[in-house]
């Protein structure tokens, strides 16, 4: 069980989306034209695969700075004001995309990560989470070549999107260096987390025994491990959180990097933690990040 605190709260990430559309514009293309997900367009889905990842920050030119730098991302802009938004690429192959928010009314700076899982039906998946007892912080939103999709809160407070890509989703494959390799939710209700989770998305479930430091259970869809599920301690005030992990050569020198470039470390990295080949930070706004060095079978075996 790992001791994190996570700074984020959902009324801190619904005053950064309020800007992005009011609930009188829901289903309309209030944002950036968006390019498709998947080029060239195919006919393929994964339900439960995490396929895209946005940054909303209220300090886009620092946030910008800090990503590029630490993993070597390139920056693509894809609109300027009002409604400013760019996507990070490592070699070509974009990794997230970067939207600019207004910061709460007392001036902090505030950024959350949202990963996206795909579902056949968006506005499906927005009614089931509300039925189970989550919330939309964004309503349904259709872009005509990204597709349909949504940001919603599981009944935890954890924040998670949906969406329906409309040029399909991409195939399984091993990260690269620099691309998000693994998703995990961390939960103070264990179980019940995980059944919620199975129940939206199809997963299966696996207990974790190798590795009972960093994930308790293993949500899988079609032969392929999705995420994990792990537990918060008990007496801890952390906000439930969906964290991403990005592939990295080296952990120990990727967290020192972070730290020059004005980052923060939530979890260094311990021998007892995955050898010391696991960590997370924070970049300046706060927002965690999670770094991980994976070396894959040499069996070719995809891993997302």
């Amino acid at each position: 069980m790992m001791n994190l605190r996570f700074p984020a709260t959902v009324a801190a990430v619904l005053l950064v989306l309020a800007t992005v559309a009011s609930p009188a514009s829901a289903g309309k293309s209030d944002l950036p034209h968006l390019p498709p997900l998947n080029e060239p367009a195919t006919d393929v889905q994964h339900k439960g695969k995490f396929v895209w990842a946005d940054l909303f920050s209220t300090d886009m030119a620092t946030t910008r700075a800090f990503y590029t730098a630490l993993f070597g991302w390139e920056w693509r802009s894809i609109s300027e004001e009002p409604r400013p938004y760019g996507m990070f690429y490592i070699d070509g192959v974009a990794v997230g995309g970067l939207a600019n928010r207004e910061p709460p009314k007392d001036g902090q700076a505030y950024g959350t990560w949202v990963h996206y899982a795909s579902v056949p039906d968006v506005a499906v998946a927005q009614a089931a989470f509300e039925e189970r007892g989550g919330q939309a912080l964004l309503p349904l939103r259709l872009m005509p070549d990204r597709g349909e999709f949504a940001i919603l809160a599981d009944p935890g407070g954890a924040i998670v999107g949906v969406m329906r890509s409309t040029s399909g989703d991409p195939e399984d494959f091993q990260a690269d260096i620099g691309e998000f390799m693994w998703y995990e939710l961390f939960t103070h209700t264990l179980d019940p987390s995980a059944e919620f989770y199975k129940s939206m998305f199809g997963y299966e479930i696996y207990e974790r025994e190798d590795t009972p430091e960093i994930v308790d259970y293993i949500l899988s869809a079609e032969g392929y491990a999705r995420a994990g599920v792990g537990a918060l301690p008990e007496n801890s005030d952390t906000v439930p959180t969906w964290l991403g992990y990005v592939r990295v050569e080296n952990v120990a020198e990727t967290v020192d990097k972070a730290v020059k470039l004005g980052g923060k470390v939530l979890l260094p990295p311990k021998p007892d933690t995955l050898g010391g080949d696991l960590a997370i930070i924070a970049d300046p706004e706060g927002t965690p990040v999670g770094l991980l060095r994976w070396t894959y079978a040499k069996t070719g075996e995809a891993s997302q």
